[in-house]
């Protein structure tokens, strides 16, 4: 039997990653194109749009929600025991993670937004769910500051940028895009809102690669700690090299 060990690595992961979001992303476009401009709208047109939920861009953001998980999740079961409260704070914000995907597969956001209260508030704030969650997004900063002043300086920068981007997508762009609606600028169905609803997942996708690189950087680089695949061959299979 025949062992051969992949390592991998955190340029060639953030590469893959990075070039799904881009096919995704020039698919969707080009679906808000064929939809709004040319008036096509085959079944399969669902699987790809973004401005649509449960479907393979879901998928995918889900999928980068649960490798961020699984990353803090090995920090955190390295980190030296003396420093507890940093600690505590990398376990917390593994479950931010778990929830976050929960969430972006399950749009459990969307309960919050209850029509009967949408005429009580301004323009901007059309999308109800924004509130709570931008109050939540300032406390969670506020709690993580600690966890975020422990690390090395380069990866602090890349984690708030790395937020910055990812919240630009998921609350900024939300909020634009629903007052643009609200005040009559754009049509909810029209090309203009779908490619916003594209710029916003394409930020949140890039904050949580971003994030991810942030991760493995930290896993390699400063842990020291090796993920390898093993692959095993049986028989007179034999690799060369």
């Amino acid at each position: 039997m025949s062992k051969s060990k992949l390592n991998a690595q955190p340029v060639a992961v953030i590469k893959f990653l990075a070039r799904v979001t881009f096919v995704l992303t020039a698919i969707n476009i080009s679906i808000q194109f064929a939809i709004y401009s040319f008036g096509l709208e085959p079944e399969w047109f669902l699987l790809f749009n973004m401005d649509k939920e449960v479907n393979i861009p879901t998928l995918f953001s889900v999928l980068l929600l649960v490798i961020s998980a699984s990353l803090i999740s090995l920090i955190h079961k390295k980190l030296n025991k003396k420093n507890n409260k940093v600690k505590k704070k990398w376990a917390m914000l593994r479950w931010v993670f778990i929830f976050l995907a929960f969430d972006e597969g399950l749009q459990i956001h969307e309960a919050l937004i209850i029509p009967s209260i949408k005429p009580m508030l301004p323009a901007i704030l059309t999308i109800v769910w924004v509130i709570p969650y931008g109050i939540l997004a300032i406390i969670a900063l506020i709690y993580f500051i600690p966890l975020i002043t422990s690390l090395p300086a380069e990866l602090k920068q890349k984690t708030l940028l790395s937020g910055a981007i990812y919240l630009s997508g998921a609350l900024g762009f939300e909020i634009i895009g629903s007052f643009l609606v609200r005040t009559g600028e754009i049509r909810l169905h029209g090309i203009s809102y779908g490619l916003i609803s594209t710029v916003e997942e394409t930020l949140e996708m890039a904050g949580l690669i971003v994030f991810i690189h942030t991760l493995l950087r930290y896993v390699f680089d400063y842990q020291r700690q090796k993920l390898k695949v093993n692959l095993r061959l049986t028989g007179n299979q034999r690799l060369t090299k």
